[in-house]
């Protein structure tokens, strides 16, 4: 692989965050009433039935879901285990080390579904599908129980279990999974009406998260910051990778797992520290910082992981 379809992949992503972060602070667009409106249309229509339809055509067949689902899992579950080991040395109190675990596993949907397509085309968009199928209830499931830390998370099993399936995005994903083995097809009459709607969930979710960046007081959050970011950016992908290479996964499935472990962490983080009472200040940095950054790490990333799993 060379750099020049990875840097055309981030193009679009890029120039898209820009315009949201730009189109924010026109005159006629300042109403915060308007973008939380499109946040909503994009996380609870039109993402769902981008992931609905993916996943509901895609051939499993030649994925290897048992390894690639290990490989996603476990590094994730890993990278967790230590930053709550080293949570005094990585964060200044409770509501920041919430921020700092979130920053550390989620990532943003948009941005690697919109890559995955880019670089792979269908193949891509049907892999990311399976992939945010995977990781999506995992992080839920991790960020939910590191609230327990503050005593302000869900308090039980049940109330664990009830955020993740009441996610529209894990509905998308367990709904195209239910039609895919089915073996039937999606009718025409509904396919014309899903598809524009798909069609728009990338768009309308890259401007949400361009007008979703703020600015930051940098000296108050470095630590967090930092310890977050390179958790997210660097650790993630290289126990990754490590992951993919041990199961043997096959070259492409591994690049879009790839993709979505080293992206920038998503604007739901923010979202869930206001409600739960974590460093939501922390978290809308680490959002910012981390969405810069990939413009840089990830191509390193995904050469490096070219040249391993290609060898």
């Amino acid at each position: 692989m060379s750099l020049t379809p990875v840097l055309l992949a981030l193009v679009p992503v890029a120039v898209l965050i820009f315009f949201g972060a730009v189109l924010k602070r026109l005159p006629g667009f300042t109403n915060p009433e308007f973008w939380s409106g499109a946040e909503k249309l994009a996380y609870y229509c039109v993402l769902p039935v981008l992931l609905f339809t993916s996943v509901a055509d895609v051939n499993v067949a030649h994925v290897p879901l048992g390894r690639l689902t290990i490989g996603l899992i476990a590094p994730t579950l890993l990278v967790s285990i230590l930053i709550i080991v080293l949570r005094r040395f990585v964060a200044r109190d409770l509501p920041s080390f919430t921020s700092v675990l979130q920053g550390g596993i989620r990532f943003n949907t948009y941005i690697g579904l919109s890559i995955s397509a880019s670089m792979f085309g269908p193949e891509g968009s049907a892999l990311a599908a399976i992939v945010a199928a995977v990781l999506v209830p995992t992080v839920n499931i991790v960020s939910s129980l590191g609230f327990e830390f503050l005593r302000t998370g869900p308090s039980s099993v049940l109330g664990i279990l009830r955020v993740i399936v009441t996610n529209p995005l894990v509905i998308g994903c367990a709904a195209g999974g239910a039609f895919n083995l089915t073996g039937a097809r999606v009718p025409d009459v509904l396919d014309s009406v899903l598809s524009p709607l798909a069609a728009a969930a990338l768009p309308i979710g890259l401007l949400c998260v361009g007008a979703g960046l703020r600015r930051f007081p940098l000296r108050a959050q470095v630590a967090g910051l930092v310890n977050s970011t390179v958790a997210k950016l660097i650790v993630l992908p290289a126990v990754t990778l490590l992951a993919l290479v041990l199961l043997d996964v096959p070259t492409t499935p591994a690049l879009v797992a790839m993709i979505f472990q080293s992206i920038a962490t998503a604007s739901s983080g923010y979202v869930m520290a206001r409600q739960l009472g974590g460093n939501s200040e922390l978290m809308a940095a680490l959002i910012a910082a981390q969405t810069v950054l990939m413009l840089i790490t990830l191509p390193i990333v995904l050469l490096v992981s070219q040249a391993v799993l290609g060898s």
